[in-house]
């Protein structure tokens, strides 16, 4: 049969077109439609190419069409409809370039390069092929002498099929922009409603959506059950005045059912406009995030959605790990606000003394005490509870404070460490236990009376300049076994003695090839310092064990005490 150039007058189509394979038709319409531009200066070319092109159907959306007569309102059209799928263009309107100066100002001005443009002429010298392929950013040339119904219609679906794939790629692109973006901003966040109202923000943007949606935070006892307790967390749009409802009030009996069986087999869920994302975290707790949207979730939405909640589970780590920095700093502030610093109130007593401790973790074990249980007794204490972190620092706050309760009442060190093993051993189910060297000295004489539970030997720096380990009575640790009996010793300070007190964190210290700092090198230090203040020999001690150790980590808190008889 012989083609019919389109250019012809509207009459003859029926016959141009009789014989023609017709466009597939009859498919469920969707309330979105294809835009289809058409360009042309000839009315005829609008007409033939509308009935053409009306019954096609493509990904279940039917196409409606806009028009332009000139190129100037070819550009007005698109800069109002930037979601326009294709331009049929004709190059020769009111200039005989006016076509292809609409593609420069398409693609140069308004930066779209989504729109595709199949160029139609009725005049090929105007604008050859070849020379306008390679010139301008078009994706189609065809003259109208040969365009057939037939040949438009394959056409348009192909360049349907480029635009629909394009924008996937371009969904996916600015979702996984917006994903980058997003993530800097959730972790700078300081509390979990910030986070929580940060992540329905960004996913809002994410799937540039206007609905209501709500998010579950559950604790972990509810992991893997259906317990129908999910509670609304937080929420926005119809569901932003909900927070702490339960969801099973608030959703509707469908929706409520796609959040149990997300919750049941652990996996996210989508239907229609509608999802619940359910995503793990390292702890045994969960989360659910549940969207209702006013478009149907497209692939790309879903996996958008799916990529930023698994992402998202980093971010809550985060939160809990900086929750947990938060309470460690806290935890730390209340440990050092419980040891005494005031060095100068003992001073005018004749006593010069000096404390140091620096714990292996944010808070330790260690601890050290000084307080007048009268006028003329200062009472003195060092200790090392056998584990680190959290619990040992409860452990020595409950030390510290039962040796400074029974210390006001009795003056007997043996007699004030049973008291107190006695009340460490009741409900220990930990089996917990703390070392002690425990001292009562009298300012004005320099008798002093101590007692020993496990702990490491002080050493005495007599006036003349000797070091020497003072070995008292050793009994066991405190908090291991009740009903212990512990000895009281004696000495007696002369002008200039001092006495050093220390944890195993010192001696036992180690270099970055684990060797001990040992008894010799501190008794070495100690030597070196003989006759010098409290404070300069625990400064001295302290800078010789971080030249040992350089960069080797830690492995144990460190503590000293350091006193001086002036007499």
């Amino acid at each position: 049969m012989e083609e019919v150039p389109l250019n012809n007058v509207k009459d003859d189509l029926d016959d141009l077109f009789a014989d023609e394979t017709e466009a597939e038709a009859g498919a469920p319409r969707d309330t979105d439609k294809w835009k289809v531009l058409i360009v042309d200066d000839e009315p005829g070319v609008h007409d033939a190419t509308i009935l053409s092109l009306m019954d096609v159907v493509f990904d279940d959306k039917e196409l409606t069409f806009l028009q332009a007569c000139s190129g100037l309102e070819a550009k007005a059209l698109i800069e109002a409809n930037p979601d326009c799928c294709i331009i049929l263009l004709d190059v020769v309107m009111e200039t005989d370039d006016a076509g292809l100066q609409v593609v420069r100002h398409i693609r140069d001005v308004l930066k779209n390069g989504l729109v595709r443009i199949i160029l139609r002429t009725g005049q090929p010298g105007q604008a050859p092929e070849d020379k306008v392929i390679m010139q301008y950013e078009i994706n189609d040339y065809k003259s109208k002498n040969d365009l057939t119904k037939q040949k438009l219609f394959t056409a348009i679906i192909s360049a349907l099929r480029d635009y629909r794939n394009l924008l996937t790629i371009d969904g996916t692109k600015r979702g996984l922009e917006q994903i980058i973006e997003a993530f800097p901003s959730l972790f700078e966040v300081q509390s979990m409603d910030d986070f929580i109202s940060g992540i329905l923000t960004q996913l809002s943007s994410l799937l540039r959506l206007d609905e209501s949606s709500i998010y579950h935070l559950d604790s972990s006892f509810l992991a893997g059950s259906s317990s129908r307790n999910i509670i609304i967390a937080k929420g926005t749009g119809a569901y932003g005045q909900h927070s702490g409802r339960l969801a099973s009030e608030v959703l509707e009996p469908g929706e409520f059912e796609m959040l149990l069986r997300a919750e049941a087999e652990k996996k996210s869920i989508f239907a229609g406009n509608s999802c619940a994302v359910y995503f793990k975290n390292k702890t045994s707790s969960y989360n659910m995030i549940y969207i209702n949207s006013h478009r149907q979730l497209s692939e790309i939405d879903r996996n958008m959605v799916e990529i930023f909640c698994n992402n998202v589970s980093m971010a809550f780590e985060n939160i809990e790990k900086h929750k947990i920095q938060e309470s460690m700093k806290q935890a730390k502030d209340i440990q050092i606000s419980m040891l005494p610093v005031n060095f100068s109130d003992i001073t005018p007593h004749g006593i010069d003394l000096y404390t140091f401790m620096q714990p292996a973790r944010e808070v330790g074990g260690d601890l050290y005490d000084f307080f007048f249980i009268d006028g003329t007794h200062l009472c003195f204490t060092i200790g090392d509870v056998t584990d680190k972190g959290v619990p040992a620092a409860l452990f020595m706050a409950v030390t510290k404070t039962l040796l400074r309760a029974v210390a006001k009442l009795n003056t007997n060190p043996g007699e004030i460490l049973r008291i107190a093993n006695g009340d460490l051993c009741k409900d220990n189910e930990k089996s917990m236990f703390v070392t002690v060297f425990i001292g009562i000295i009298d300012t004005v004489t320099g008798r002093c009376s101590y007692g020993n539970a496990g702990h490491n030997p002080p050493y005495i720096i007599n006036g003349s300049g000797e070091v020497k380990a003072f070995e008292p009575a050793d009994s066991p640790p405190l908090g291991i076994m009740e009903d212990i009996e512990y000895q009281s010793g004696e000495l007696t300070f002369s002008r200039g003695d001092t006495i050093f007190l220390f944890t195993d964190g010192v001696t036992e210290a180690m270099d970055i090839a684990d060797q001990l700092f040992d008894e010799g090198r501190l008794e070495a230090v100690l030597s070196e310092n003989r006759g010098k203040a409290s404070k300069a020999i625990v400064e001295n001690v302290v800078s010789r064990l971080l030249e040992f150790t350089t960069s080797a980590v830690q492995s144990d808190d460190i503590t000293i005490l350091c006193l001086n008889w002036k007499g």
